[in-house]
């Protein structure tokens, strides 16, 4: 089977693309899918007709259930509508990556968390409990935390963005891994977000934004 045939209608896609030295990074949802092409919404935000048009080379990654599956590519054609439908046509086979590895999600950063575990998006089972990120991207995030989790139960999260922003979401564990540390072991986990409000996302966008940006500056991307 193709690695295009894991794409589907419904899956969270995650676009980047750099236009006059400055990079944007925004999210949006796959609503067409054909052997050719795949179709997103245009993403909400002020900044997306102008990062996201014809002639601009974009990086895009699909969201997948357990890893991601990234290419570069430019905007075919651009529906119109409310809102718009980007058309991104398919890459050569060996062009589409696929990555499972945790290491793959977003920018590095140690971020104060609490979460508790849902039986549903919305019904807690646990205590709140605390924990960190790994790394978190806009669509998902790899957390530390001493208490194995479940891979497959909902979570709900509760972090901390530096200026004391807070963000609240609902995602489901993907992936567990053990990790051990000479005689200490704890674990990291891929949460990809299930449910998260415009507002919430716009200040994870921002945040990454802005640590890119500084990262940038210290030449450390």
């Amino acid at each position: 089977m193709s690695t295009w045939d894991e794409i589907h209608i419904k899956q969270r896609v995650e676009i980047s693309s750099k236009v006059a030295n400055k990079d944007f990074t925004f999210g949006s949802m796959i609503v067409r899918k054909n052997d050719n092409s795949i179709f997103f919404q245009m993403p909400a935000s002020q900044h997306a007709a102008t990062a996201i048009r014809k002639g601009i080379p974009l990086d895009i990654t699909v969201h997948i259930d357990k890893k991601d599956i990234s290419f570069k590519g430019e905007v075919a054609v651009i529906h119109p509508g409310e809102p718009p439908t980007v058309q991104i046509n398919r890459p050569p086979e060996d062009q589409l990556r696929v990555a499972t590895d945790l290491d793959s999600v977003g920018i590095k950063d140690k971020l104060p968390l609490t979460y508790r575990i849902l039986r549903d998006p919305v019904t807690p089972i646990s205590d709140i409990k605390k924990g960190e990120t790994v790394s978190i991207s806009q669509d998902a995030a790899v957390i530390a935390t001493i208490g194995k989790l479940t891979q497959d139960n909902y979570i709900e999260l509760n972090f901390t963005l530096p200026g004391d922003v807070q963000v609240t979401l609902v995602g489901k564990i993907n992936v567990v891994n053990e990790v051990k540390t000479g005689a200490q072991v704890s674990y990291e986990s891929l949460i990809r977000f299930d449910i998260i409000r415009p507002g919430e996302q716009d200040k994870i966008v921002k945040y990454i934004f802005d640590k890119q940006r500084s990262l940038r500056k210290r030449g450390m991307l």
